[in-house]
Formats: structure tokens, sequence, C-alpha cells
């Protein structure tokens, strides 16, 4: 059991509960501030979902990925996925074929297309970062990368917690 789990199902006082959800809406106010100030803008001109976003980027650092790799890189059920990569198809940017050794294996990559639109929206992304980092002291960009490694750190570290914990 998480220590979430285990957090919920234990009586608590209500001054802990109420620390508790506090504790969760600073966080939650903090995500959405933080999405808010990265979203780039330029997003909008392209006509894409965020999560069809999200899954394009997922081949930033792989040529190709399994449908289960894909899956568990975007947080979400094998159905989702599969309706998710089933649109970029139909709009021709990515592909998929079946694997020739095990043809359970269903592999995912960008075609052409997009291939340019994943570059598009890393151009995009990069350009609305530099905006707003430039505005940044030198302290000011140390502190903001260590923050957002040791934030990226604990975050991979809980959902692999997670993950463990749901397999058991």
């Amino acid at each position: 059991m998480g220590k979430t789990a285990a957090f919920q199902n234990v009586r608590i006082s209500s001054t802990a509960k109420e620390d508790w959800n506090s504790i969760l809406k600073r966080i939650m106010t903090s995500y959405n501030n933080i999405s808010k100030a990265i979203n780039p803008k330029g997003l909008l001109k392209i006509n894409l979902t965020s999560a069809q976003i999200k899954l394009l980027t997922c081949f930033s650092d792989e040529d190709e990925l399994t449908m289960t790799e894909l899956s568990r890189n975007l947080s979400v059920s094998m159905p989702t996925t599969t309706a998710m990569v089933d649109r970029l198809v139909n709009s021709k940017m990515i592909e998929r074929e079946r694997g020739s050794v095990d043809r359970r294996v269903v592999k995912v990559r960008l075609t052409a297309a997009g291939e340019i639109v994943l570059k598009k929206l890393i151009r995009i992304r990069k350009k609305e970062m530099e905006k707003i980092l430039v505005n940044l002291s030198e302290e000011e960009m140390k502190t903001y990368l260590i923050s957002i490694e040791a934030v990226a750190q604990l975050l991979t570290k809980a959902r692999q917690g997670k993950d463990v914990g749901r397999t058991t």
C-alpha cells in the first residue's frame, strides 16, 4: 500500500486533514501556475490536443516505441493509448506495425510529417522557455534549474513507487 493510500485509510485528526489539504492545494496551485507559465500560446496554432502533443513528444529521444512503452510513458491505459495512436495514424503523423518476431508487439514511429510537427513543437516550447528564462538572474536561473530537476526526480520516484505498488 502506498503512502497516500495508507494516509487516507488512517483516522487522522481534523488538524492533520487541514494540513494535508493545505499541502495538496499549494501543490495544485503551483502546478497550475507552472503549466500556465510554460504552456506556449504558439501550440494553439497546431491543431492537436494536449494529449496528442504529449504523445508526439515521447519521440523526442526515441525513434520507435511499443504501444506498451507509450502507454507507460503517458501514464494512460492501453485502450486510451490505442485511441490516441489511431487518431495520429489517421492524421498521418505516426505509423505502427506489428513485430516480425512477436506479432503481439505493436511498434510505433513518427512519419516524416510527424517529425516536422515534433520539431515545430520543440521549437515553439524552446522559444517560449527562452522568453521566460531571459528575465531571470543568473542566481535565479541556477535555483530554478536545481529545483526543477529535483521536482522531476521526486515525481519520477513517486511514479515508480505507484507503479510498483499497482503490480503487487
